[in-house]
């Protein structure tokens, strides 16, 4: 969806001040002790795990790319999806593998990727936030939900905790109301719990300024939950959170 990069270091900062930008435009004045983030159209390289931006926050694409239909994107994406959104998720990066390891030890992780957890790993494992802020910009773990937002943006306010805020996608909220946000809630913090060692994620959404969704789930509550079996919006409120479609 987008040009091949290899996010060298060089060009982080320049990076991040982009992104911020977005966030602030998307949300406005934004609380302090985080920096946002964009996660608009994304797809990871398959070798190097590089979150590659594929669409511009308007939904414009990139120069090069092949016009595809917004109609023909949704179609794309089975109604069932909503169905099962959240009992998948990604694989955790074992940071503390990382730490003692510059090799990978599974067989599956490439070297690229492992390259960079090992980099990375000393710093995410003490809680740098400005960490947090590259693995998230890297491996992009969010990309695929995009279809079903508007708009998203990623907070690290602290050592613990990660915040993300969407714009829902008004015909899933729509048709689909409290299971739409529920398990879009859901999907949203187990991939952020599998990319950062956080004890929690803080999920909003909303619509036209007005909140449908809020929600901190912690680590702990999620542990030893059969997926399969848990309704999203019943589970967002046993966990305090409140959903009004």
């Amino acid at each position: 969806m987008s040009e091949d990069r290899t996010n060298p270091v060089s060009s982080q900062e320049e990076l991040m001040r982009r992104l911020k930008a977005i966030g602030a435009d998307l949300w406005g004045n934004l609380p302090d002790g985080g920096t946002p983030y964009s996660a608009a159209g994304t797809e990871e390289d398959e070798d190097t795990g590089t979150a590659r931006n594929g669409e511009s926050r308007n939904g414009n694409q990139a120069a090069g790319d092949k016009k595809q239909p917004e109609t023909a994107k949704r179609e794309s994406r089975a109604e069932a999806g909503l169905d099962r959104l959240w009992v998948t998720a990604d694989e955790t990066v074992e940071w503390t593998e990382a730490l003692l390891w510059d090799t990978p030890r599974d067989g599956l992780t490439s070297q690229k990727k492992w390259s960079f957890y090992h980099r990375l790993a000393p710093r995410v494992l003490a809680g740098d936030t400005e960490a947090y802020a590259e693995v998230l910009t890297t491996l992009n773990p969010l990309g695929d939900l995009t279809e079903y937002v508007s708009g998203m943006v990623l907070r690290t306010p602290d050592q613990e905790r990660v915040e993300c805020a969407f714009e829902c996608q008004e015909d899933d909220l729509r048709k689909r109301g409290r299971d739409y946000l529920g398990a879009l809630s859901l999907r949203i913090a187990r991939d952020l719990m599998a990319a950062l060692p956080v004890s929690e994620v803080k999920v909003t959404g909303r619509m036209n300024q007005e909140e449908k969704v809020n929600v901190t789930f912690r680590r702990e509550q999620l542990l030893k939950k059969k997926m399969a079996f848990l309704v999203p919006a019943d589970f967002v409120e046993e966990c305090g959170g409140r959903i009004q479609p």
